[in-house]
């Protein structure tokens, strides 16, 4: 008798209300925690900013180019670049100071070659173009990172052309922005004189990332309520309802719409979709054929 009453006083303390608040305030405070954790990890307010490299002590009249990253397509491994020049080392908009000397900006990535060519008394073009990119794939989303090498060189050529083209110092400066991403740009020592060669380390924003992971985190929370409901059904530990069966199967419908919704829209087929996406979308099913399968024989006949 005493242990009965033992089981019951345990069953009743834990039913409490109060202890189920406690609970659930203490689940909170972890979340929480955790939440602002990754935010701090992930660098989720972390703002572009704009690098200088090559001729950074120079002052005055030095050149200026300034690099402009417009959209990345992590899909094809490519870099869509705007590239701004300006010979007087003043950025005026589209409106660039013209130049009193030939120039010649060559620009190198992989095996390809830009050059943009100023004539005398001519406003420098800002010319767009893309780059490929290294070192990565977007299997890996949404950890995927990549690279992209430039070498940069800035050409005096002689009046009249037959001359050897003189190299000039520039600065260049690189804004570390793209939608979706966070660029971090540096300079390497270069084998030619008056080149600059550098290097820019592409990975998802921290927004991104974080957005990504609670995705499919959600999808693991729903693959798992759906086969907890099945086997718990199953097992008779729990009534076979019809009401059930339509929730797995909103649960197994809404687990594409969400993975859709990633930001990015990665290609189906990606790492974290075979470890996480169709595995859920199997349990979710699993729990509808078991809530179903349990139903149709203990549910009410007409």
């Amino acid at each position: 008798m005493g242990h009965t009453d033992w089981a019951i006083r345990v069953r009743f303390y834990s039913n409490a209300p109060g202890v189920r608040l406690a609970a659930i305030g203490t689940i909170a405070i972890f979340l929480l925690v955790g939440y602002i954790s990754l935010l701090r990890y992930f660098h989720v307010s972390e703002m572009p900013v704009e690098r200088d490299l090559g001729a950074k002590s120079a002052v005055g009249s030095t050149p200026q180019i300034y690099i402009q990253p417009v959209s990345i397509d992590a899909f094809n491994d490519a870099m869509q670049m705007r590239v701004t020049f300006a010979p007087n080392g003043t950025l005026y908009g589209e409106r660039l100071a013209p130049t009193e000397r030939r120039l010649r900006l060559v620009i190198t990535h992989d095996r390809a070659v830009e050059e943009i060519k100023v004539e005398p008394n001519d406003r420098p073009p800002t010319t767009s173009f893309e780059i490929d990119l290294n070192g990565g794939s977007v299997a890996d989303y949404p950890l995927d990172s990549y690279r992209a090498d430039l070498r940069v060189q800035l050409l005096e050529d002689a009046v009249p052309a037959v001359n050897e083209a003189k190299p000039l110092a520039a600065k260049v400066t690189v804004w570390e922005g793209a939608l979706g991403f966070h660029l971090s740009s540096a300079e390497h020592a270069a084998s030619v004189p008056g080149e600059i060669k550098l290097s820019i380390e592409i990975r998802r924003g921290g927004a991104f990332i974080l957005f990504a992971f609670a995705a499919y985190g959600a999808m693991v929370v729903l693959g798992c309520c759906a086969l907890a409901i099945g086997l718990i059904t199953f097992i008779g530990a729990r009534r076979a309802e019809a009401t059930l069966i339509g929730a797995i199967a909103a649960i197994a419908f809404a687990m594409p719409v969400l993975r859709n919704a990633l930001p990015g829209a990665p290609p189906l087929g990606v790492r974290a979709d075979m470890f996480v996406f169709l595995w859920t979308i199997v349990a979710a099913v699993i729990g509808l054929a078991l809530v179903t399968l349990d139903w149709a024989q203990t549910g009410p006949r007409r």
